[in-house]
């Protein structure tokens, strides 16, 4: 039964597989674009001998039912005359009827995306390269969690790596994909590896790039900053609802705004949309309403596209996911005004004459071209 799960939530390229035990039965779902579908019931009788199996594959503890444990393991096995290798992250979780397994399927080495495949515009990926070539600075990138900003860390150091030998080091929590020709750190509180002692450690490794998995206090915002200052490429992640508002993040974390107006090189929101397959999306007029909605009321009327389902989608309307993406390019009069601590308010009406665009126009720019809906894009550009 745990092959048949694992070889379908290959199959279907979901993200996750959900294994949750209820009174009558256990229902399994899959993670399929962002979206859980049912996958099938199981009789409560599997129930424990699918997750001990799993739990063996995943080096975890048999015994161990009533306290949460993490696991891992590479999942191997051959269909269409090639063997699929994937790495699969598994977390337990006691409950009522028993426990709660929900593994992570993390894409391999082969099937990581480059810098073009994200979904980038011609414009954003232009600024985004240019800040690559730089040989010190901040880069942060915001978003939600699952909004793919891993992915775009992962595709900018492969990208450096292409480039000028460098040294680069990671400090993740977990490491998601391992990564040939690059230092990485794992932080481990058991084994009192902190993001902050590994970043101080780190420092020591004559690094020429650092990538830090998530910004979380004041402390590791403090080593980034510094470093970038001292000649690194530092890159890293927050949570926050769009570019500018980094700016205000970092104050708020406590850091002086002139160490941010010297350091921040670029700011990258993003999020994920489902995109359209392309065999049965359906053309329909745009709406007043919509046209609006999504900040384009000149293209009112224009065809667009929406979501039918085919064979080739299993019915879904979509096939895949890219992303829409934010990038504020820290220039020298912006650095100014944010050293200066101009409010967020103000940065916004300077960012408007310089036609800067949203992550709402990026979204307008693909529904125009067919490739994602306008209740896709509105669902997430507009999202809190």
């Amino acid at each position: 039964l745990a092959d048949e799960l694992l070889r379908a939530a290959i199959m279907r390229q979901a993200s996750d597989i959900h294994i949750e035990p209820a009174r009558a039965d256990i229902r399994v779902r899959l993670r399929v674009d962002g979206i859980l579908e049912e996958y099938r019931r199981v009789p409560s009788t599997a129930h424990p001998a699918l997750c001990s199996r799993i739990k063996v594959l995943s080096g975890m503890d048999i015994a161990e039912r009533r306290a949460p444990q993490d696991g891992a393991f590479t999942y191997q096995f051959g269909a269409f005359e090639k063997t699929h290798a994937v790495d699969i992250r598994v977390a337990s979780l006691p409950t009522k009827y028993g426990e709660r397994l929900t593994l992570r399927l993390l894409a391999s080495q082969d099937n990581l995306l480059t810098l073009e495949m994200l979904g980038m515009s011609t414009e954003d990926l232009s600024t985004f390269e240019t800040t690559l070539a730089q040989p010190h600075g901040l880069v942060l990138l915001t978003g939600p969690t699952g909004g793919g900003k891993s992915t775009t860390l992962y595709a900018a150091i492969r990208r450096l790596l292409a480039g000028t030998p460098l040294n680069i080091i990671t400090v993740e929590d977990p490491i998601e994909y391992e990564i040939p020709g690059v230092t990485q750190v794992e932080v481990d509180s058991a084994d009192k590896v902190t993001f902050t002692k590994a970043l101080r450690a780190l420092l020591r490794h004559d690094p020429d790039v650092l990538v830090i998995g998530e910004i979380r206090d004041l402390a590791s915002l403090d080593i980034a900053v510094k470093a970038s200052l001292t000649g690194h490429l530092v890159f890293s992640t927050l949570h926050t609802n769009n570019a500018l508002s980094v700016v205000t993040r970092l104050v708020d974390m406590g850091m002086p705004a002139h160490l941010i107006g010297a350091t921040l090189r670029l700011s990258v929101a993003q999020r994920l949309v489902r995109r359209l397959c392309q065999h049965c999306k359906r053309p329909v007029p745009l709406s007043e309403a919509q046209a609006q909605a999504i900040g384009i009321p000149e293209a009112a009327g224009e065809t667009v596209h929406e979501a039918e389902g085919c064979l080739y989608c299993a019915g879904r309307g979509y096939t895949g996911r890219m992303g829409l993406f934010e990038c504020l390019s820290v220039n020298t009069e912006l650095a100014g005004l944010i050293s200066k601590g101009v409010p967020e308010v103000e940065l916004l009406s300077v960012l408007r004459r310089r036609n800067f665009h949203t992550l709402l126009a990026d979204g307008a720019a693909k529904v125009r071209a067919g490739l994602t809906t306008v209740r896709e894009v509105l669902d997430a550009a507009t999202e809190t």
